[in-house]
């Protein structure tokens, strides 16, 4: 390796751009004048010094292969040409000229002039080649290595957050650009784009490996430079041999003396809006499309050609199986198509517009969502599940390898069955069933649970229920220490438990539903409290569902349990609050964390925290129309490959919940966040990845982009199939997180209007009628109207919803027409008021809905195959809730809790819920604290009902209460009090004798050791 050093050579700035130029003619530094940091978006001899090798291509060094006449191909590297190379500046222009080396591998019979200019709000990188010999030149390889600033090895948070950069590519002829951006998402980013002038556009991306480049540090995963060098080609007829294009490939060919001239420009852009504006604004196509581009065969995708110029032809690659079809233009050159497909796997668009120009989108089809789910279930139960009694594979699901159509049958210890991969394969099964149960199915997991997971597995650990990281034979020697298991393996468990408590009588389970949802909590217990590593200071893959565990334990009776968790997670988040940079996971940059401390910042109420994940993740994902880049997250290792990572859709729960609840363009951020949602459905085989009988029905890991001839990267290799993995791996923990947030959108798009996202979708007289195809029909968003509907359990198969938010109707398909049943459905955002809810056109009872809550609606559900629910304002016939009319203040609260939840609506599941905002007074024992509601006209009240706060710490049940009211001058007790309950786990409802006033108070005494709280405190009246 050379001696680390840089020397500067020549350099121009102006008020959008600062650049320093080596030795070697290359960019050393690009910096962005006024950025947030000073963050250089390329890479050199400092930030990166183990690349600063005899092999080096920086930034603004070319790549060629040209022959002569019909001769043998011949590389020229402006790296190997030292010898003839002249560097110049004039002003604001640098340039580097290149002619004659007499290296074997210098640029010669042809020049290359190449400049760095700073022209108006732009850098401009024009490079031209000129045929100086007297044969006819063909350049088959014009090659564009940009190195930008990703080398990742160590470096702490502040270091890889604001000094390093993620680079996001499209290769799409014309209309390519790239972009390098902060990992962050903080603006402003570097954006490059051709100069549209001079043709210039990319055709072909490489990335160097190993076995091309043998002991190059620049090769992927060398000397700690995970993601290896990208090259970007103008032209790649040789260079296309490695099998890594989309696109057609061409040379430029030139006769003796002739010249070609291309350009490049680099713009400083604030955000990922301004990419778009830039775009349009260069000539080229700023593109839109919903519901992005992996679209299900039963669903219709729509795009926009945002341009300037004339769209000539659009030519799709299976025109028999495709319709493509103008909706016209709308706003500014907004130019739509809709667009539907019958061919599974990629179909490429082809777009010719301007005066020959061209561009590709490249689309991709799965089948119908709710189709692969259940191929890839019943798979997995036909073919990965072991069933070998006394065996210790037996009841594995193993991951399947479509290059040997079997069970990978890896059972020796480390880097066998278990791990990310072994683990979450009953994960993915168990959750499947919570939201569609098959009998057959359940009793996998179940056997799985018993015998593969707390027989095998974790045999010797029925006590301190650790976990190991893999199965073998006793003595199991892996280790325990791995926190990434645990939550694959209490998961699986907490999916379990709802089986058995929504589905009691599906089939004979070995357990009651609380013992599964106690080894639930025993693992997660473990995971903080065990010899475990990765986990206070470190965001896991799954733990989304804390929240809900915690509503679990609470509403079966374990309030120690839950307080535990709760506990446990408060510690967890302020491990991550005070750093400015809250993503930690296992890598130094990694994606794993951010579901994980968008959770706690969830829980916590944090939502500056919950924006910098939204931004950070969205800044990780690809925004350019292909559809292995978009809406799929980069990791240390780029672009390149590790596609559809299960964060893709883990971490886009974090999109998810961002654009429904705090968003300030929802419509617009709901893009690129449906297509995450439904990304990894496209890892299930259903013919497009391996056309075997055999393998039809089984995942595939991750997609390798940049494909190749050396087969797949990672644990077991293989070979591709159609740029695919061949061994199941991670991919059902990805599909875990598909059904975490699968759901159907309705958005009425600034673009493309009224829009069901999974869902078919028309409005009349002010209502949506919506028929649901996201794969699940349990939930229904209103991304505009900020409505939600989610059933517990069971579908829905249709609904019409006002726009009013005011007015809803749904078919109930019952799941389990054998049994009857009760299901909740959550409403959020229904219009404040009283509502009749209607089974079957029979009123069964009325709702009340409050601005911020939830709306819980218990239904009870026979035997019928579907049954039609309304939701239907009425007109109260007596006293309802006139809490949420009321202001709450009180004595003293707590600098930890809050008056918020008293009247928000909700309805606690227990004394010690810690699901909404609660209210307390600790550390005040022994004494009498006030609560009141002021209302600002006068109300006729009767009643109230009181839900007691217990945390079995230092709040408790008070020792008495009384009830006042203010007379006009004073407070006075209420007459004929009847009630006045102290009980836990349920409201206390007091009757009164009816009094009018603007003010209702609330009297609670402690008992002497202890201090008091409220879950929630109705008041009743007109």
């Amino acid at each position: 390796m050379l001696i680390p050093q840089l020397v500067s050579a020549n350099t121009i700035s102006n008020s959008y751009f600062s650049v320093d130029t080596g030795t070697n003619g290359e960019i050393t530094s690009l910096k962005l004048t006024g950025d947030s940091y000073p963050t250089n978006y390329v890479m050199n001899a400092t930030n990166a010094p183990n690349q600063n090798t005899a092999d080096h291509q920086w930034a603004g060094e070319l790549m060629f292969k040209y022959r002569l006449g019909t001769g043998a191909w011949t590389e020229a590297l402006t790296s190997k040409s030292s010898d003839a190379r002249t560097v110049t500046q004039s002003g604001s222009t640098i340039t580097v000229s290149y002619q004659n080396s007499a290296n074997a591998s210098g640029i010669k019979n042809f020049k290359v002039d190449e400049s760095y200019s700073l022209v108006s709000d732009y850098l401009k990188w024009q490079i031209t080649v000129t045929n100086t010999s007297t044969q006819t030149l063909e350049i088959g390889d014009f090659g564009l290595p940009l190195p930008f600033n990703e080398f990742f090895t160590a470096g702490n948070n502040d270091e890889i957050y604001e000094t390093r950069t993620i680079s996001h590519a499209f290769i799409g002829n014309n209309s390519s650009y790239l972009i390098a951006q902060r990992p962050s998402g903080i603006g402003p980013f570097l954006m490059m784009v051709p100069d549209t002038t001079t043709g210039a556009g990319l055709e072909y991306q490489d990335n160097w490996r190993v076995e091309e480049h043998p002991g190059s540090n620049w090769a992927a995963d060398q000397g700690g430079y995970s993601k290896g060098l990208n090259v970007y080609y103008i032209h790649s007829n040789v260079i296309k041999s490695n099998n890594r294009g989309y696109l057609p490939n061409t040379s430029l060919t030139l006769a003796p003396g002739a010249s070609k001239t291309y350009a490049f420009k680099f713009f400083k852009v604030a955000d990922e809006y301004a990419v778009q504006d830039r775009l349009y604004s260069e000539g080229m196509i700023d593109f839109n499309v919903v519901p992005g581009m992996i679209v299900p065969t039963n669903q219709t995708a729509k795009f926009d050609l945002h341009t300037s110029k004339t769209i000539t032809a659009i030519t799709p690659q299976y025109p028999s199986e495709t319709t493509v079809t103008s909706l016209g233009t709308t706003g500014t050159n907004h130019k739509l198509y809709q667009l539907t497909m019958s061919h599974l796997g990629q179909n490429n668009i082809t777009v010719q517009y301007g005066s020959g120009e061209k561009t590709v989108l490249q689309f991709y089809a799965i089948e119908p969502i709710d189709t692969a789910l259940q191929r890839h279930a019943t798979f997995m139960v036909n073919n990965q599940q072991w069933n070998l009694p006394g065996d210790l594979r037996d009841k594995v699901f193993d991951d399947w390898m479509m290059q040997n159509k079997a069970k990978r049958n890896s059972f020796a210890g480390y880097w066998g069955w278990g791990d990310d991969w072994g683990l979450t394969h009953g994960q993915f099964l168990a959750e499947k069933n919570a939201m569609n149960p098959v009998a057959s199915e359940v009793t996998a997991v179940d056997n799985y649970l018993e015998t593969a997971v707390w027989t095998n597995l974790m045999a010797g650990h029925h006590t301190d229920y650790l976990v190991p990281d893999f199965l073998m034979p006793q003595p199991n020697t892996t280790p325990t220490y791995r926190g990434y298991a645990y939550p694959h393996i209490y998961n699986t468990y907490f999916s379990m438990y709802k089986i058995a408590k929504l589905y009691p009588n599906l089939i004979t389970y070995k357990y009651p539903a609380t013992t599964y949802l106690l080894r639930a909590y025993n693992i997660f217990k473990a995971l903080y409290d065990g010899p475990v590593a990765y986990n206070w200071s470190t965001g896991l893959m799954g733990e989304l569902t804390t929240p809900d565990i915690i509503k679990a334990l609470q509403a079966e009776g374990y309030t120690t349990q839950a307080n535990d968790v709760i506990s446990k997670m408060a510690t967890k988040y302020a491990n991550f609050s005070a750093n400015a940079y809250p993503y930690g996971s296992e890598y130094s940059y990694d994606n794993t964390g951010e579901e994980s401390v968008y959770m706690l910042a969830t829980m916590n109420n944090n939502n500056t925290i919950r924006g910098k994940i939204n931004a950070k993740t969205r800044a990780s994902r690809g925004h350019m129309p292909v559809w292995y880049y978009y809406a799929d997250p980069v990791t240390i290792t780029g672009d390149n490959w590790w596609n559809f990572q299960y964060s893709t859709s883990l971490a886009g729960y974090a999109m998810d919940d961002w654009i429904r609840t705090s968003s300030t363009k929802p419509e617009v951020e709901q893009r690129l966040s449906y297509a995450a949602k439904i990304a990894n459905v496209s890892a299930i085989n259903s013919g497009q990845i391996s056309s075997d009988p055999a393998n039809i029905g089984a995942v595939s890991w991750t997609y390798q982009a940049n494909k190749g001839n050396y087969g797949a990267l990672g644990l077991d290799g293989g070979p591709l199939f159609n740029g695919w993995r061949g061994m199941s791996g991670e991919a059902d923990l990805g599909l875990f997180g598909a059904l975490k947030v699968l759901s159907a959108d309705v958005s009425v798009d600034p673009i493309f209007g009224l829009y069901g996202y999974g869902a078919d979708v028309t409005m009349n007289s002010g209502k949506y009628t919506i028929t649901p195809k996201d794969g699940l029909n349990k939930r229904l968003n209103l991304i505009t109207e900020k409505f939600s509907m989610e059933l517990e359990r069971d579908q829905y198969t249709s609904a019409i919803v006002a726009a009013a938010k005011n007015d809803v109707n749904f078919t109930l398909k019952n799941a389990t027409p054998s049994a009857a049943h009760v299901i909740k459905v959550t409403f959020t955002g229904l219009a404040a008021g009283t509502y009749n809810v209607l089974v079957n056109n029979a009123i069964t009872g009325t709702v009340n809905a409050t601005t911020g809550a939830k709306t819980v609606v218990s239904l009870n559900i026979g035997t019928n195959a579907t049954y039609d629910v309304k939701l239907q304002a009425g007109t109260p016939s007596g006293p309802v809730d006139v809490a949420p009319q009321g202001t709450a203040t009180t004595s003293f609260v707590s600098a930890w809790e809050s008056l918020a939840g008293l009247n928000d609506g909700y309805t606690p599941t227990s004394s010690n819920d810690r699901g909404h905002a609660v209210y307390g007074n600790w550390d005040n024992p022994g004494t009498t604290q006030w609560v009141q509601y002021d209302f600002a006209s006068a109300k006729t009240l009767s009643s109230t009902a009181i839900y007691w706060f217990d945390d079995d710490q230092g709040i408790d049940l008070p020792a008495s209460y009384t009830i006042q009211y203010w007379n006009g001058t004073a407070w006075a007790n209420v007459a004929s009090p009847s009630g006045l309950g102290l009980l836990p786990n349920q409201y206390n409802t007091t009757t009164f004798t009816p009094v009018s006033t603007t003010k209702i108070r609330v009297n609670v005494t402690a008992k002497s050791t202890f201090s008091t709280g409220i879950e929630s405190w109705r008041v009743f009246g007109t």
